[in-house]
């Protein structure tokens, strides 16, 4: 049986690659590309795949299979000439292998060396091996290919800790449903990556009670927006509002770059936003009432001394000037000394800081976008938490003094009355005498000197500096060139955590704990949003395969709107949790929706056990809707589709479900 559910996911991913669709489907199958330990390469050159249970390989180019390969084995893959060797206990059991090789067990299988949360690594579904892209070059990817639901269950404890509770998780299964489901074009042998670059996949070990369940009661169903699953972008703290999607992730004009259901979306109705940079402190430096008040970094505070941070923007800079975040350019030459001042010159909706200017002594920069801002002001190996701060600059108690010494006495001009620079004899000698003296003829009369003095050039306070530093040492000064004292520290007073675009998790933990459903959470931090499946195509096929649909349900004549779980009279959020509240008790409507366009000559479906088989004349080019709400169950539901007729072989079909509130 478990083999018989290998053969479809590959028939599955078959499918999926030869056949291009209209609509965007929902993948039942995903590929995942895994990382070494330290996530920094997804190319290998060797691997040993570890069997827990009896397991078999497959050359996919070939056809060959090595079957009953027992329990606990060690299966060491290496790649030669792009031609991959299978190897156990000395004896090769696979060679010359074309590939991708693929490897199956009846258990899990585990990746030698590789650990994840300090656990050995170990996966459901089927490990394949493919030569890295571009091919050629002796390295391998090593891909995880299972079902969505198994891998979301591999992602959900390790993108939300498990304590924020039922609904927050099931909230970040359909985020994380959604994300695994976007369109991309980065990878050419996976469809995600298992790092933070995606969203985090630590296998089964990682599995856990809880989160499972989260996954397994949202099956089926996605953040929709005019029928398309949405970015679900979601981080830790978003301090009390949210930022527009185009001001941290867009280029160019926002027009073209915004999405509308990630706007900045406040938690505090009766909370007005600060616009002033004094008011911004004021808000970032005070715990106002927010859903993810309980975070630790829902306010917080970072101190740089000077001369640490001039060493960190050393570095920075050049680091994000290389990605064209900084302008002017700061060269392999340039240093940060000297530093005056930082300002940030352009904002959010959310107050995010966009663009932050950086002035020196040595030199003004500007550094743009979030991500940019945040890896520039690094304190130690961390990045700044968030975008959403402000800086003050913190000046010296008492007056500097500066040690002179180090000023040379070269740069100083020793002026003597009556000195004159006299030049040498020969050119003396040469001199027309007769333009030498203005009057020969009166040997009383004061002579003017043949030549003037030579005076120095003046050199400015901030040259003279410069000149007193020592070639090697850290260029350290307490004055700037009008002996003004500088700033001794900078201190950053922020709020939030991450990104802070599109869902708050720490806000989704708040509101799991005050009994509001999941849908409700989703909707709050996605701007106009519905729940729903994402269609399911249905076309002819000659064995009679039906295409089904597994749909989740748990708020069938939910009607428990108004009794709050928890006593919040005192609450200063009180409004706006009772208002989220209701909406997630509200009885919901499913609604299943069948394209068509194409004008099948028969369509017959199963909702549950009840069958159905609508006309179809009369509504070519429409969409033919139905109320299902009254078919369905709490818990698991299944749509099953017949496949069309042999007399609509050349059409296809697509039919979702639509969750109204």
């Amino acid at each position: 049986m478990k083999f018989l559910v290998y053969f479809l996911l590959i028939a599955a991913f078959l499918v999926n690659t030869l056949e291009s669709v209209a609509m965007v489907e929902q993948k039942d199958v995903i590929r995942v590309g895994l990382s070494n330990s330290s996530f920094s390469t997804f190319e290998f050159d060797k691997a040993t795949i570890i069997t827990n249970d009896t397991g078999s390989i497959l050359d996919m180019a070939s056809g060959i299979q090595v079957k009953d390969i027992p329990a606990k084995t060690e299966i060491k893959f290496v790649m030669v000439n792009n031609e991959f060797f299978a190897v156990v206990n000395g004896k090769e059991l696979v060679k010359n292998a074309k590939g991708p090789v693929v490897i199956l067990s009846k258990g899990k299988l585990g990746i030698k060396n590789l650990n994840r949360k300090g656990n050995p690594a170990f996966y459901n579904g089927m490990i394949e091996l493919k030569a890295a892209y571009p091919q050629g070059k002796n390295k391998f990817n090593i891909i995880n290919v299972l079902d969505l639901q198994t891998y979301l269950k591999g992602v959900v404890p390790n993108e939300m800790p498990v304590t924020f509770g039922l609904n927050a998780l099931k909230a970040q299964a359909v985020a994380a449903r959604n994300y695994a489901n976007r369109p991309q074009n980065v990878y050419k042998n996976y469809d995600i990556c298992d790092s933070t670059a995606c969203q985090v996949y630590y296998g089964a070990n990682s599995e856990n009670p809880i989160s499972d369940r989260a996954v397994e009661e949202t099956e089926g169903i996605f953040a929709l927006y005019n029928n398309e699953p949405v970015l679900a972008l979601y981080s830790s703290t978003g301090g009390g509002i949210t930022e527009n999607y185009e001001a941290v992730y867009g280029t160019g004009s926002s027009f073209y770059n915004s999405k509308p259901y990630l706007k900045s979306v406040k938690d505090n109705n009766s909370a007005d936003f600060p616009k002033t940079e004094e008011n911004l402190k004021e808000f970032y430096s005070n715990n106002v009432p927010s859903f993810d008040l309980k975070s630790p970094k829902h306010r917080w505070k970072v101190d740089f001394e000077r001369f640490e941070l001039e060493d960190t923007l050393t570095k920075t800079l050049r680091e994000q000037s290389l990605k064209s975040l900084v302008y002017p350019g700061f060269g392999e030459k340039d240093e940060v000394w000297g530093l005056e001042d930082i300002k940030v010159v352009k904002r959010g909706e959310s107050g995010k800081a966009l663009e932050v200017e950086i002035r020196s002594m040595a030199g003004v920069w500007r550094v743009k976008k979030e991500l940019g801002i945040r890896r520039t002001f690094k304190k130690g190996k961390s990045i700044l938490w968030s975008g959403n701060f402000v800086v003050e600059k913190n000046m010296p108690a008492e007056p500097v003094e500066i040690v002179k010494s180090e000023l040379k006495s070269e740069n100083k001009v020793e002026e003597k009355e009556g000195k004159i620079l006299e030049k040498s004899s020969e050119n003396v000698e040469n001199a027309d005498k007769d333009k030498v003296l203005e009057d020969k003829n009166s040997e009383n009369k004061e002579q003017e000197p043949i030549f003037t003095f030579l005076k120095p050039e003046k050199k400015t306070a901030q040259e003279l500096i410069i000149e007193s530093f020592k070639p090697g040492e850290p260029k350290r000064v307490y004055k700037n060139g009008m002996n003004i004292p500088l700033p001794d520290s900078f201190s950053f007073i922020g709020a939030g955590f991450g990104h802070g675009v599109g869902m708050s998790q720490y806000g989704a933990g708040y509101l799991s704990a005050q009994g509001v459903g999941y849908d409700a959470i989703l909707k709050h931090y996605y701007s106009g949003i519905k729940l729903g499946t994402m269609p399911k195509k249905v076309s002819y096929n000659n064995y009679n395969q039906t295409f089904v649909l597994n749909l989740y349900v748990d708020d069938i004549n939910e009607g428990s709107a108004g009794v709050l779980p928890h006593s919040i009279s005192q609450n200063p959020l009180k409004e706006e949790i009772t208002k989220l509240y209701n909406a997630s008790k509200a009885p919901a409507k499913y609604i299943l929706s069948i394209d068509n366009e194409k004008k099948p000559s028969n369509i017959e479906f199963y909702v549950n056990k009840t069958r159905f088989n609508p006309p179809t004349k009369g509504l070519y080019g429409k969409v033919i809707t139905m109320d299902i709400t009254k078919y369905l169950e709490n818990g698991k539901n299944t749509i099953t589709f017949l496949p069309l007729s042999e007399a609509d072989k050349d059409k296809a079909i697509y039919f979702w479900v639509e969750i109204e509130k």
